[in-house]
């Protein structure tokens, strides 16, 4: 089951959507795809989310039905009524967010784990964002390459350069815990102790 959004969540996914509707007609396993491929590394919508908000945005005439040949999907296409809600959003200030860092919760709690729990988390904590450099340098080539021709090519590049400084940020922040860890006092069940 999937966690409870809050209601902020929900209307920044309806422009999520809309957003993605402005690159073509999508039924719900295209915007899907479409946000794994495109805006996987800092927006995630699941199916669960994506179903309703489309029904609701139909019934706000701020999409409808598109025509598709195939007869297997059922895509949706931005009206102008959408367009107009999509950039009056987009012209609004942009929310400050806490974010939710589970490592961080983790880590905070660490000393009751078994001992070597936390180098694991780093590890792997390290080899994600490794991989997320590595996906950054594909769609790299993926804007020099076959999309450089797209108008919004520049803007991609501003939401690529964020996620490639993060996980550089990322990966430095695991050389420094990673380094506060060997240094960490050890309790008495053979793990470090945060209760001092």
């Amino acid at each position: 089951m999937a966690p409870a959004r809050h209601a902020g969540d929900i209307n920044r996914s309806r422009y999520a959507i809309l957003g993605a509707l402005t690159h073509g007609a999508r039924s719900g396993y295209d915007l899907r795809r479409f946000f794994e491929d495109n805006l996987g590394a800092f927006w995630r919508e699941s199916y669960g989310q994506i179903y309703p908000i489309l029904r609701a945005l139909e019934a706000d005439g701020a999409v409808e039905r598109a025509p598709d040949a195939s007869g297997r999907r059922k895509p949706y296409r931005i009206t102008d009524a959408g367009r107009r809600e999509l950039a009056d959003w987009l012209a609004q200030p942009v929310t400050v967010e806490v974010g939710r860092v589970e490592i961080l919760l983790k880590l905070f709690f660490i000393s009751r784990a078994p001992a070597g729990t936390a180098q694991a988390h780093l590890r792997a904590f390290r080899a994600q964002h490794t991989a997320r450099l590595a996906h950054y340098d594909a769609v790299t080539a993926r804007l020099d390459g076959e999309l450089a021709d797209e108008p919004d090519v520049p803007y991609w590049r501003m939401t690529l350069a964020y996620g490639r400084q993060l996980s550089r940020a990322m990966l430095a922040w695991c050389d420094e815990a990673e380094g506060m860890l060997a240094e960490a006092p050890v309790g008495e069940t053979g793990h470090a102790s945060a209760d001092g």
